[in-house]
């Protein structure tokens, strides 16, 4: 089928409704990379891990009222076997309780032709809230590349961008040399684990796919990394709290690969935190852009479930 950009634009997205248990915040923290090496039996880490003094990682949201991998369906006309994770932006209002009842309205806001070649870039919005209250919880914007998808527009600058208006772009970086800087290994079976909180895409599993999409083996979810570096700022700048993480914004921009290691750059400006995630066995760099802000406990959300 055809790719028509304003039918991507219209098409309705489900709203989801979703209980998750103690065992659904466990699951996707290991998935993410909590409790690894050296931190298994830290009881700081275990409040991401153990059902006693349970938190939720904010960056959950990502698997809680997700309408499921839509893109897939033949009438969006999307070769969803290129498409790649490009940006994603994060905020949190209230605190994403260890589990509780949710709702997610969802919808495509803007899709953007990069030309002939060069993809379609469509953002896709979602607002988590609390089934109970309305109390909203998250906010994210999810930009996607759909690399087999460009030209649309056919040279027409009215077309180019249709729908919402482009997010302000992130700001350069310091000019000073990193605050801090942590290792991390990642795990060769991490998506495998990762993906059964979340994103079924079998570029992540399957080696054919993996190869189709011009890979050489499966990659590592760009959320999976987005999430592991949520979890390195919560430990390093919140104090283990995850509550005191407000909002995260990055941008990927080359693939990790299970097993890789990677090098995590943090700068820190009173509540900003930047950042950027390099693979050190390429030398490339797969978040980029970073920004963090962190703040104080915010109070709970009403009706939620602690």
């Amino acid at each position: 089928m055809s790719f028509d950009p304003l039918a991507l634009l219209r098409r309705q997205l489900p709203t989801v409704r979703q209980r998750y248990e103690a065992r659904d915040t466990i699951l996707y923290a290991l998935g993410v990379g909590a409790g690894h090496g050296t931190d298994t039996w830290d009881e700081r880490h275990l409040r991401f891990v153990y059902e006693a003094q349970l938190q939720a990682l904010p960056t959950m949201c990502a698997m809680l009222g997700d309408p499921g991998f839509w893109m897939r369906d033949a009438d969006t006309g999307l070769d969803w076997a290129r498409l790649v994770h490009a940006e994603e932006d994060m905020q949190w209002p209230g605190v994403l309780p260890p589990h509780g009842d949710v709702t997610g309205h969802n919808r495509v806001a803007s899709v953007e032709d990069r030309g002939p070649g060069r993809g379609a870039l469509f953002v896709v919005e979602r607002k988590l809230v609390d089934s109970a209250s309305g109390q909203t919880l998250a906010r994210s914007r999810t930009s996607v590349l759909a690399r087999g998808n460009g030209g649309f527009a056919g040279g027409d600058p009215a077309r180019q961008r249709l729908g919402a208006a482009a997010p302000p772009p992130l700001p350069p970086w310091p000019a000073r040399p990193a605050d801090r800087v942590v290792r991390r290994a990642t795990a060769t079976h991490q998506p495998l684990l990762y993906r059964l909180s979340a994103d079924p895409n079998p570029l992540h599993v399957d080696p054919a796919v993996a190869r189709h999409a011009g890979f050489e083996r499966p990659i590592m979810h760009g959320m999976c990394t987005f999430g592991l570096l949520g979890l390195l700022i919560v430990q390093e700048f919140c104090g283990f709290d995850a509550a005191r993480l407000q909002a995260l914004r990055a941008r990927f921009t080359a693939p990790l690969y299970p097993g890789e290691t990677l090098d995590c750059e943090f700068w820190r400006d009173a509540d900003e935190v930047r950042f950027r995630a390099t693979c050190v066995e390429r030398g490339a760099v797969v978040l980029d852009l970073g920004r963090a802000q962190v703040g104080d406990r915010p109070a709970p959300s009403p009706g939620a479930t602690a």
